[in-house]
Parts: structure tokens; C-alpha cells; sequence
């Protein structure tokens, strides 16, 4: 049965980033607005999930074509690379996922945002029209931005960062916070540094394949530095939101604990010298930016 192929291409593993960012807001605001609708959360979250099944299906897709999934690469093995699904299943499974989340951005906008506010409405259904394309066009297209070098960190800083954390904080609440920002930069940050772990461990397939990304740009030690820069700094971007909203000692014993994990990543990132072992660290760092989110959420409601 093709049902297991269809799991193994929509990455699991890597889902948690689509709602980390999701979930860390509606908890700030359920300790700030005590009516904050748990349907516009569960719409977020559908939405963001089918957003980066999408993304995963076409990057699945562009990259076969394109020929960086080759049998050079590292990483788990690609879908249509291993014959397990054809480009043209592919091709229709991403045009499904194209509609289905339409659909799902169109019904969290209808419930959430008043259609007579015109504007504010319209911005949400072009924002979703472009998380669409991004969505797609990272991986396909003559000129994909994932190959471009910076494009794929940008992208993925403003759509798993300012997107997830700001756009669905306002969909809770009406209201926008400095502080939101702070940790919408923080969360987008670790997002990027799980993307540089994935371009560190194919970063010279890559290059001999024409992606050019910032890993492969800058090359394994200063990708390295930039890796543990950008952990540094989400880290005091957390401690500076906790600052500002500290209630109680438990804000930063959850916030610390997060602190240990992610400085024992940092030191396992710099003495790794064997690229298959990156997968294992893609693995660690998601659940890590998962607990991340939770913890300053959770810390914050109590």
C-alpha cells in the first residue's frame, strides 16, 4: 500500500516546526485574552500542517528533477528518488495540497477576521495565497529560491518565525504586541537553524547540483559559527521576552532547561565531523524547538 510512501514523504518528523510556533502564541494569549477561540487554533494548526506537507511533497519533486536527490546524498532517501512514488502522483498530490490549503486558510480567515473588515481580510487571503507559493516554489520552478543563497534561511525565518508567531497571535487576539516580535525573531531563528543542519549535511551535493545555500556558501566551519550564532542570539531574544513578562520563578526553570538542551546541541554540532549524523541532530533539534515554544507558553500561562 502506498498509504506508508505518502506518510514517509510528508517528513513526520519535521512537522512539529508548523505548529511550535502556532502553539507558543495561543498559549500567551489564553494568559492574556480568556476568551481566545481554541477553533481558530486547531484551524491554524490544520493549515500550517497542510502548508508544509505541501512543502515537503514539492521539495520531494523539485529536487528529483532537478537532480540533488541523487544517491550522493545524506539525507533519508526521497520518494520519488527511491521509485516509491512517480512525478506524476507527486505532481497531483501537490496540487491537492495546494486546494486543501486554500480551503483550510480560507474557513481560519472567515472565523476569525470579520469580512467586513475588507482590508484586514483580503491581506489574510493574499497571505495565504503566498505562503502557498512559497510554499511550492522552493523547491520548483526554473528559479527556486531554496537554491538561492540566503533565500532558503530568509523564507523559512519569515514564514515558521514572523508568520507563525505574529500572524496567528493576531488571529487570537486583534492586537499586536512588541513583545510577540521578540519571540516570533526567537522562534524563526531555531527554524533557520534546523534548515542550516539539513544544508550542512548536503551542502557539497548541493553545490555540485547548482542549490546554493547558505551552508554551502559560507562552508562546514563558518556555517557552523552561523549555526551557533543564530541559537544565541533566540536565546537572549527568549530571555528578554521572559524579562519583560516574568510572573514566576517557574517562567525561567522551564526557560533554562530549553537553555541546557540547546547548549548541549551546540557542542555536539561543533565537534561533528561525520554528515550522516546530521539527521540525528535535525531530529533532536526540532523536538528541542518544539519544547521551546511549550515551555515559555506554558511557564507564561501558569
Amino acid at each position: 500500500m502506498k498509504i506508508k510512501y505518502w506518510i514517509y514523504a510528508s517528513r513526520l518528523y519535521t512537522l512539529p516546526l508548523s505548529f511550535s510556533g502556532i502553539t507558543l502564541s495561543f498559549l500567551i494569549s489564553k494568559s492574556r485574552v480568556k476568551n481566545s477561540n481554541f477553533t481558530i487554533y486547531i484551524l491554524c494548526i490544520i493549515t500550517a500542517l497542510l502548508l508544509q506537507i505541501l512543502s515537503n511533497f514539492s521539495n520531494d519533486y523539485g529536487d528529483s528533477i532537478t537532480g540533488v536527490d541523487n544517491s550522493k546524498r545524506i539525507g533519508p532517501k526521497r520518494t520519488i528518488q527511491s521509485g516509491l512514488i512517480s512525478l506524476l502522483e507527486m505532481k497531483i498530490a501537490i496540487y491537492l495540497f495546494s486546494i486543501l490549503s486554500f480551503l483550510s486558510g480560507i474557513l481560519l480567515i472567515y472565523k476569525s477576521i470579520s469580512y467586513k473588515n475588507f482590508f484586514l481580510f483580503l491581506f489574510y487571503i493574499i497571505g495565504i495565497i503566498i505562503c502557498i507559493y512559497s510554499s511550492i516554489k522552493y523547491s520548483i520552478g526554473p528559479y527556486p529560491y531554496g537554491y538561492i543563497v540566503g533565500m532558503g534561511d530568509l523564507f523559512v525565518f519569515i514564514f515558521f518565525g514572523l508568520c507563525s508567531v505574529i500572524g496567528s497571535y493576531f488571529l487570537y487576539t486583534h492586537t499586536l504586541h512588541m513583545d510577540i516580535f521578540l519571540l516570533s525573531l526567537s522562534i524563526g531563528l531555531l527554524n533557520v537553524s534546523v534548515l542550516n543542519i539539513n544544508n550542512m549535511r548536503d551542502m557539497d551535493n548541493d553545490y555540485e547540483n547548482g542549490k546554493y545555500t547558505m551552508a554551502g556558501y559560507l562552508g562546514m566551519k563558518k556555517a557552523k559559527i552561523y549555526h551557533i550564532i543564530s541559537i544565541l542570539i533566540s536565546i537572549l531574544l527568549g530571555v528578554f521576552f521572559i524579562f519583560l513578562n516574568q510572573k514566576t520563578i517557574y517562567q525561567w526553570i522551564f526557560f533554562i532547561l530549553i537553555v541546557i538542551f540547546l547548549i548541549f546541541h551546540i557542542k555536539r554540532i561543533i565537534f561533528l565531523s561525520k554528515k550522516n549524523l546530521f539527521n540525528l541532530e535535525i531530529k533532536r533539534l526540532i523536538l528541542i524547538v518544539f519544547l521551546y515554544g511549550l515551555s515559555i507558553g506554558i511557564s507564561n500561562f501558569l
